[in-house]
């Protein structure tokens, strides 16, 4: 029998001309035994190529021993800044601790190995990880992900539509960072890029690591803001 508990909640704000949901908390915590399958994704700006991305998703069948998650979307403390001002970017959280076994329910049987899969994308530095767990028999993981586009203002001249850095000392820093610490006995992924927003068909750092069996993971991957200004279009794809 399937036993879960979750606890979400949502927050929607809206800032001056802003676009109307710039600001999500979401809090789950998850156990039990049975079948799971959830998915999220993170997009702050419309268009392609714009501003921070997140796909996730996660599913398998056996026992879900924990999976607490917290992700916060553009906190920003609006009240020390002047309302024209933007800053885009995610908080994540996760720790998850499952086991692979069929079930059945209802007449129904259930039989997946686990997977746990993540893309991260920061296009204002040209920054992109990704963490991907499949065919998993056993997980235990603790990951946490923090991406920022620094804070940006719209031009005082024109072209009015384009927006420039602005840096002060209560800035988040325009960055990507992920670190990542798991048991796993199956497949795993972990891959990074770095990418020159000016002309990004020049990779600057890249890199990919692969298991398949049983291995304990350290990773820390931590990509920062470069000077170069973004291109238009959909040039950061998962390493």
């Amino acid at each position: 029998m399937l036993v879960a508990a979750i606890v979400v909640f949502g927050l929607i704000v809206a800032i001056g001309s802003a676009v109307a949901a710039n600001y999500v908390w979401i809090d789950s915590n998850v156990k039990g035994v049975g079948y799971t399958n959830s998915e999220y994704g993170v997009d702050t700006r419309y268009g392609i190529a714009n501003g921070v991305e997140m796909a996730e998703q996660e599913s398998g069948t056996g026992l879900v021993t924990t999976q607490r998650w917290t992700l916060e979307v553009n906190k920003v403390n609006i009240e020390s800044l002047c309302e024209c001002y933007c800053a885009e970017g995610l908080e994540e959280k996760k720790v998850l601790d499952v086991e692979y076994f069929p079930i059945t329910y209802q007449n129904h049987s259930y039989d997946q190995k686990w997977q746990e899969k993540k893309c991260v994308k920061n296009y204002l530095i040209g920054a992109v990880t990704d963490a991907n767990f499949v065919q998993c028999e056993k997980l235990q993981k603790e990951e946490t992900v923090v991406t920022y586009t620094g804070y940006e203002m719209p031009a005082p001249y024109p072209p009015y539509d384009k927006w420039y850095d602005y840096n002060n000392d209560e800035s988040p820093s325009a960055s990507l960072t992920q670190t990542v610490t798991a048991d796993v006995l199956g497949i795993s992924h972990i891959g990074f890029a770095a990418k020159d927003p000016g002309e990004h068909h020049h990779t600057i750092a890249y890199g990919k690591e692969e298991t398949i069996g049983q291995f304990q993971i350290e990773k820390t991957i931590d990509i920062r803001e470069a000077c170069n200004e973004s291109m238009v279009g959909n040039w950061l794809g998962c390493p």
